[in-house]
């Protein structure tokens, strides 16, 4: 395993964590702004997700096997907060999250394009 790969696995388990803790606070903090509307929060947390595990498992080269198991994570999100009792479950959240996984998805190519020369430079390969 790379060390980028590795990094990648850091960052996807702490992104996952931080966003389960958001997702499941009964009074998460509050972005002002454009980031206040909370699909477009879904939508960049997933698109980042998407990006990490993109890198963090370099070897898996079918996209949905990389893909699916975020969206079922979104899934997984909106049922805990069906259960907690005070949030809800959101089916326009889980297309939020679908959308931004999308969206890495159409922007996949231009993105390894611009980050693997970098993580290419940076390891010194």
């Amino acid at each position: 395993m790379t060390t980028a790969a590795r990094i990648a696995k850091v960052l996807l388990i702490l992104a996952i964590g931080i966003i389960l803790w958001l997702a499941l606070s009964a009074n998460p903090p509050r972005a002002a702004g454009l980031f206040d509307f909370d699909k477009l929060n879904h939508l960049a947390a997933f698109f980042v997700l998407a990006l990490l595990t993109e890198y963090a498992f370099p070897s898996v080269t079918v996209s949905a096997q990389k893909l699916v198991p975020l969206l079922g994570f979104g899934l997984l999100i909106e049922v805990l907060q069906y259960w907690v009792g005070y949030r809800y479950f959101e089916w326009l959240d889980v297309a939020a999250d679908a959308a931004g996984i999308v969206l890495f998805w159409v922007l996949r190519g231009a993105l390894r394009r611009t980050f693997d020369p970098l993580i290419q430079k940076a390891s010194g390969a």
